[in-house]
């Protein structure tokens, strides 16, 4: 009876609007490049796509797991649970995700999809609105980088991914068996093996902010660019 009344009076805390407490969270943030500049039932067809790339996003995590997703339009941001397996993400759940947009992108005509994504692991916090903590904001000052902008440009893919340096470190502890990851050739080898593309450090800045982490095309399969996209739409910040 304790556990449900728990359970219950968590419940009515969030309808009243209580703020819940921080919690640790992976964040996986997507993003449709162009998005704005495209015809209205474009981007009606682009955001099934979205939600329907959330879903492989999901599957490829191997079994069910509480999520949300925050929702801004042209893109989302996926929260799961802080426990999520980081190499599960990098050899499962992204080559996926790349694969299921690469073939959506056959015949889709002006419907083209490109994503950039952003992985980090942090805390989050949900209020009555949605999420917020400095780890959301991260994930998007790194999504709306010119530096995730040109990469994308310069290698041409369905799925242009930054893992931010938290999200990096955790990855190669884990194929280090919780040991400190003083090298992480290891993960550069298996990020080479499965995305097909090797990782780089970069410095990602965006107005007052500034923060490194790791870019990489996944799949490295060449992408037809839509037909509004070109390098000086992402210079302005498509």
């Amino acid at each position: 009876m304790t556990t449900v009344a728990t359970r219950l009076a968590g419940r009515l805390a969030r309808l009243a609007g209580r703020d819940e407490r921080p919690r640790a969270v992976v964040l996986v943030g997507l993003d449709i490049t162009g998005f704005g500049r495209r015809a209205f039932e474009d981007q009606r067809r682009l955001r099934r796509r979205l939600y329907a790339a959330v879903g492989v996003l999901r599957a490829g995590l191997g079994r069910p797991v509480p999520h949300d997703v925050l929702d801004r339009g042209d893109g989302v941001l996926l929260l799961l649970p802080g426990g999520t397996d980081p190499l599960r993400v990098i050899r499962t759940a992204l080559p996926a995700l790349a694969r299921s947009v690469d073939d959506g992108n056959r015949g889709a005509g002006e419907a083209t999809m490109l994503l950039r994504c952003v992985v980090h692991v942090g805390h989050a916090q949900r209020d009555r609105w949605g999420w917020v903590g400095d780890d959301v904001n991260l994930v998007f000052r790194l999504l709306d980088s010119r530096t995730l902008k040109l990469r994308r440009r310069e290698h041409p893919a369905a799925l242009t991914v930054a893992l931010s340096e938290p999200f990096h470190r955790l990855a190669a502890e884990r194929l280090t068996g919780g040991a400190p990851a003083d090298d992480d050739q290891d993960l550069r080898n298996l990020v080479k093996e499965v995305w097909q593309d090797r990782l780089t450090r970069d410095t990602f800045r965006v107005k007052e902010f500034e923060e490194t982490a790791w870019t990489a095309s996944v799949a490295g399969i060449p992408a037809r660019p839509p037909a509004i996209g070109g390098p000086g739409n992402e210079k302005n910040g498509t």
